[in-house]
């Protein structure tokens, strides 16, 4: 693992890693971007630690082989005179999430939204993935950049079910359909598990879905058969939207099982990261099959990678509401 400062008003980057304790990479599915926690050596005697100072607004870069992650300094909090400093650094994600715009968008895909508002921000992209949907209108008023283009692709997943992650990547935001599995690894507890924990509540089970039109009438229906029969019926409503499938959209509201917590702590892998989903094997908690990580957490010690990861059966989106006239398939 190497970590290096950028100091941008002095263009001069530096290698930090010998004074670094501790560095930890972390992201999830529902809080956008990642981020870098890292812990410098504080020893004004020790002369081996002697580096520049490191500020908020400089830049930090994490690799091990390839970069990891590039991001500003935001957050600083020293403990003693002689102890370690810790330093919280973002992603540009944090840009999109905290700078606003107004928008009354007319016949525009989710990608093509979402390019317009990079462009104003001035953030580069890697990859808009194509929707196949046309919004007719979309109107943003003051509303975060990050929530404007997730609002976008929010309509597209509602009417196909398709469903999208946002992430930085070699320095670009991009967004990519969540279909990926880490390859060619299996987290086991006979390989590279050290703890794991599932909890399991029936808090939230939706199993019957009443679709409503714009006047409060009852048009329709969705349920699923062997949750009701088994937990009984937990009932929510679906008010209709112009030019999405109502079907399709109270469908996307089903939870049909009881949610489950599943806690993982294992040697490091780089590609265990949120949104993707991983083969898991645990014959204590009895966990076998596909899972989504909803949460990663990579910890870099002593030389030592460790990651603590949230799962879920069930597979995860971070969706926003704007407000929309009618959305229709293109073509």
């Amino acid at each position: 693992m190497i970590l290096q400062l950028i100091k941008m008003q002095e263009n001069m980057q530096y290698d930090i890693s010998k004074a670094v304790d501790s560095v930890t990479w972390s992201g999830s599915v529902l809080n956008a971007g990642r981020s870098v926690e890292f812990a410098l050596l504080n020893d004004p005697y020790d002369p081996s630690l002697k580096i520049p100072a490191v500020c908020t607004g400089d830049y930090i870069a994490l690799s091990d082989g390839d970069e990891l992650f590039y991001g500003q300094i935001f957050n600083v909090e020293r403990s003693t005179a002689i102890g370690t400093i810790t330093y919280t650094a973002y992603d540009i994600m944090k840009n999109l999430l905290e700078s606003n715009g107004r928008y009354n968008f007319k016949n525009l895909t989710p990608e093509a939204i979402a390019e317009q508002v990079l462009a104003d921000i001035e953030v580069p992209y890697n990859h808009l993935e194509p929707t196949g949907i046309n919004i007719k209108s979309m109107i943003c008023d003051s509303s975060p950049y990050y929530d404007i283009i997730l609002g976008a692709y929010t309509q597209a997943y509602r009417m196909t079910g398709k469903r999208y992650l946002p992430m930085i990547w070699q320095r670009k935001f991009g967004v990519w359909p969540a279909v990926y599995t880490v390859g060619n690894f299996t987290l086991s507890d006979e390989s590279n598990i050290t703890a794991a924990s599932l909890s399991e509540s029936m808090d939230g089970i939706k199993n019957v879905i009443k679709i409503y039109d714009d006047k409060g009438n009852q048009v329709g229906e969705v349920s699923n058969d062997p949750s009701t029969y088994v937990y009984g019926i937990f009932a929510d409503v679906y008010e209709q939207e112009k030019g999405v499938d109502p079907t399709t959209a109270a469908n996307n509201m089903l939870k049909v099982d009881p949610e489950q917590k599943i806690t993982i702590s294992a040697v490091g892998d780089l590609n265990c990261l949120s949104g993707y989903s991983v083969i898991v094997k645990d014959a204590a908690t009895g966990l076998s099959g596909k899972y989504w990580i909803t949460s990663d957490k990579h910890t870099w010690q002593n030389n030592v990678h460790t990651m603590e990861l949230e799962l879920s059966f069930e597979q995860l989106m971070d969706e926003k509401d704007i407000e929309t006239e009618e959305e229709e398939k293109d073509g």
